[in-house]
């Protein structure tokens, strides 16, 4: 998922970047940046439910109508966080990818990519996460269409490799949602114990071996 990483194996054609954004940016991207990170710093500590408009617009030392101008909703705010955060252009980047290589080398990589992905992204992750858990429809939504996403894009590769005779199973779609569940799996249980303070860049040693060891089983079970 992510660009550069995938080249080896992966072929992510130059328009898989999203087109520019169509919101209205008069007031600045400062602004813009101070809604979307006092957002998320609110809705981490007190859920989507529990923070309102004027709540961010306070955090961001801005008036309501400023946020406003630039999102129509909470909601808007969301899907500009994970629009901005890198997940859609990583998405789109997977779902037209031109594949290169075979399954043993192109989805480990992949794992591993979408594996730095959310860990670069664990604040927002978190937030998802936890408020989907909490039973909160716009989280959980959010977060199904990221999955679901990914999910499609993993089977689309798979299909590609069972029609080359590549693949020892039939089951597609269950094997490109445990692939999915694998990083994501590992992710949360790693966020819920980390063994030592987490970097901001890159994710663990500890967790990439899992990730990879993981992986790994599925994919010899596949080939």
């Amino acid at each position: 998922m992510d660009v550069a990483a995938a080249r080896d194996v992966i072929a992510i054609p130059a328009t898989a970047t999203p087109p520019a954004r169509t919101r209205k940016l008069r007031r600045g991207p400062l602004t813009r940046k101070q809604i979307l990170d006092a957002s998320l710093r609110l809705f981490s500590e007190k859920g989507f439910a529990g923070t309102s408009v004027r709540d961010i617009a306070q955090a961001a030392g801005i008036t309501d109508a400023a946020i406003y101008y630039h999102f129509a909703s909470k909601r808007d705010l969301i899907e500009a966080l994970i629009e901005e955060r890198g997940f859609t252009a990583a998405l789109e980047g997977l779902e037209r990818a031109e594949i290169i290589t075979g399954p043993r080398e192109s989805i480990p990589l992949i794992a591993r990519a979408g594996l730095a992905l959310v860990y670069q992204n664990r604040d927002l992750m978190k937030v998802l996460m936890v408020e989907a858990l909490a039973e909160e429809a716009m989280a959980a939504e959010e977060y199904r269409i990221l999955f679901e996403r990914w999910e499609r894009a993993e089977a689309r590769i798979l299909r590609y490799y069972a029609a080359q005779g590549m693949l020892r199973t039939a089951a597609i779609d269950q094997v490109a949602k445990q692939l999915v569940l694998t990083v994501l799996g590992a992710f949360s249980d790693y966020m819920m114990t980390p063994s030592a303070g987490p970097r901001p860049d890159l994710p663990p040693e500890e967790l990439v071996e899992h990730v990879e060891a993981a992986i790994q089983h599925i994919v010899q079970g596949i080939t």
